[in-house]
């Protein structure tokens, strides 16, 4: 196991998951690694008010990185994404 990468995991659920019954984020001590297999990761994650939640997280060897746009998503971006992967027959078609 890697504790650099099993650290950023930690940081990227602090940042990005909330409890689904009140909203809290998790402490860092409030995530807990249940157990590993290579790069996947079970993790329970406790939050003071509410039952546990269990994660399953998979790390891919690609760097995490930061949006290229701060642009939201539009909703006639999600109806013309729609409209293409509607017509595409292929998997090729779609990502060129």
């Amino acid at each position: 196991m890697n504790p650099i990468k099993l650290q950023k995991v930690f940081q990227e659920i602090q940042k990005n998951i909330r409890c689904p019954r009140c909203g809290k984020r998790y402490a860092f001590d409030e995530i807990h690694l249940i157990n590993f297999t290579g790069s996947i990761y079970f993790l329970q994650l406790n939050c003071q008010m509410h039952l546990p939640l269990l994660a399953t997280v998979a790390v891919s060897g690609l760097s995490i990185e930061q949006p290229l746009s701060k642009e939201s998503i539009s909703p006639d971006d999600i109806i013309l994404a729609h409209k293409i992967i509607s017509k595409a027959k292929k998997l090729k078609e779609i990502i060129g």
